[in-house]
């Protein structure tokens, strides 16, 4: 008997357009959300790029082309990692424009054009294996109130409170994705251990930092889920101190069967491939 493979195919859309306009107010507005939610946080490039453990980004003088690789492709032996293959080339490119717009001088006119080559960076597919396939459906499922997309963004899917995990899962083998499920303490992601908020009202919020501003602090709030994210004034933080513990729930092996995660590694794992 032939036994048909059951593969998902997953596929960035195509930049059919030509050139691209970076001084565009559409594109700027775009690679700021997108800045926000992956590229603002405390351990990264701060609010409006502002620096945080991460260089300053605004105020410099960048070059277009330079600057969209950087964010592509990423800085080697850094902590920068390459953006390309986890979102579009076109949102790479609204990222870039949006760095360039804090710049010292941001592109207009006939500089802020930039001809795209026709042979298609932004092109990107991916086909999943059966088990793959299925662990993609787990880690999204709407049904479960404890769901990895509840904390997780993938394929443009779920929510940025935990780290990108295409990204994490190039540098980790399927027994350590696995282990990162059912023992969250064990290892903690740079720059995601719980941090606690005492309020001057007395109220404590323990969570992940999502941003800062000179007056605010944003922080994915554990206390429910999926986790709500609060904007704190700062002029009521009593104290703010770091417990090196996760956030990520300590039962995923019960809400998921063993072969339940097996297939989410699957699914990791041939994304970090």
């Amino acid at each position: 008997m032939i036994r048909l493979a059951v593969a998902l195919l997953v596929t960035i859309p195509l930049q059919a357009a030509e050139s691209v306009d970076l001084s565009s107010a559409e594109m700027i507005a775009e690679g700021s959300e997108i800045f926000g939610k992956s590229c603002a946080v405390g351990y990264c490039h701060g609010s409006e790029g502002r620096s945080a453990r991460g260089p300053a980004l605004r105020d410099r003088v960048w070059d277009p082309r330079d600057l969209h690789r950087i964010t592509a492709e990423g800085v080697p032996g850094t902590a920068m990692p390459g953006w390309k293959g986890v979102i579009a080339d076109s949102a790479v490119w609204a990222v870039t424009a949006y760095v360039l717009s804090l710049s010292t001088a941001p592109p207009t006119g006939a500089d802020a054009i930039v001809e795209l080559d026709p042979s298609g960076e932004a092109a990107a597919t991916r086909i999943l294996s059966a088990e793959a396939a299925r662990g993609r459906e787990l880690f999204f499922d709407l049904t479960r109130e404890h769901r990895c997309g509840v904390c997780h963004e993938l394929d443009g899917k779920g929510t940025p409170v935990g780290p990108n995990l295409a990204l994490a899962a190039r540098a980790k083998t399927a027994a350590q994705l696995k282990r990162d499920i059912l023992e969250p303490e064990a290892e903690i992601a740079f720059g995601f251990e719980q941090v606690q908020l005492v309020l001057r009202s007395g109220e404590r919020i323990d969570g992940v930092l999502a941003g800062e501003t000179e007056s605010r602090i944003r922080i994915f709030d554990a206390a429910s889920v999926p986790n709500p994210l609060r904007s704190v004034p700062k002029s009521e933080i009593r104290r703010q101190q770091s417990r090196k513990r996760s956030s990520m729930p300590r039962n995923l092996g019960d809400v998921y069967t063993t072969t339940e995660i097996a297939a989410i590694v699957a699914y990791l794992d041939e994304l970090g491939r």
